[in-house]
């Protein structure tokens, strides 16, 4: 291991040498309290993550344990080389590089949903679980650390906290109803319109702000946001974000498809 590449809520990513290259380095960083929980819940990643081959999937290769007492659970997984896709999130001031957000976004919907065929939900899509190559030309899904078999999903565990990041959470992850593809569309949608308007869907001040927004709001209009942005992408996201599950579209590719053939004329940086 020689650098340290991020810092997680349980374990800590590496750089590493494999006899093949670079790999990324995963390794479980976790209160002794609740050691055998973060292990169970490291080995299902691992688990439902190589069952996944995608081009825009990280891969992951094998895991094993440091020699350390207790033992530390690690796992390779494929290196890429860039940031997250939080950099494609524009400042205030700045418009969004739409060709980078548009190739990005058929890259992360086609994995989705392949991801859906196999019976996986991811259920923490966010910027920062999307990498980006340095060139910006490639995306990959990243981390399925709450991932779960779409026949054994439950949205609330035992402990009824929230599994994933609230900003992107659909209301059915919330209320602790049931959960289906449909679940991570609506946290992908949020974030399609974060990387193109700046903000997530609900920017509020407190967790049960944002859940109240998620639960009763309408959903924002992006052409409200960015002025350049057509007013026919309000309804696009209005379905992607609906409250209801069966409401929105079919699959992501679907979703992506309309967002992309509205915003594909439009020059980058939105011709502001």
């Amino acid at each position: 291991m020689d650098t340290l590449l991020g810092r997680g809520s349980s374990a800590d990513v590496y750089r590493a040498l494999g006899p093949s290259g670079p790999v990324a380095l995963k390794v479980l960083r976790a209160d002794p309290a609740a050691a055998d929980r973060a292990q169970e819940r490291f080995a299902r990643e691992f688990t439902l993550a190589a069952t996944l081959t995608h081009p825009h999937i990280v891969a992951v290769y094998e895991m094993g344990k440091l020699p350390t007492e207790p033992s530390t659970p690690w796992m390779a997984m494929q290196y890429i080389d860039g940031p997250d896709s939080s950099v494609l999130v524009p400042a205030s001031t700045t418009d969004p590089d739409t060709t980078a957000v548009l190739r990005t976004c058929n890259q992360i919907a086609e994995a989705l949903d392949y991801a859906h065929s196999m019976d996986v939900l991811h259920r923490d899509v966010k910027p920062t679980n999307v990498l980006l190559t340095t060139d910006r030309l490639d995306a990959y899904l990243s981390d399925f650390g709450i991932a779960q078999i779409i026949d054994e999903v439950s949205a609330l565990p035992r402990n009824g906290r929230i599994s994933g990041s609230i900003s992107y959470a659909a209301p059915e992850l919330l209320t602790g109803e049931h959960l289906s593809p449909a679940t991570d569309l609506y946290a992908f949608a949020a974030t399609v319109l974060e990387w193109l308007t700046g903000l997530p869907p609900y920017p509020r001040p407190t967790a049960f702000a944002i859940t109240y927004a998620h639960l009763n709001d309408s959903p924002p209009r992006l052409s409200g946001r960015r002025r350049w942005l057509p007013r026919s992408l309000d309804s696009v996201f209005a379905k992607a974000l609906a409250k209801s599950p069966a409401a929105r579209y079919d699959s992501c590719a679907e979703f992506a498809g309309i967002v992309v053939h509205t915003l594909r004329d439009i020059p980058t940086g939105g011709g502001s």
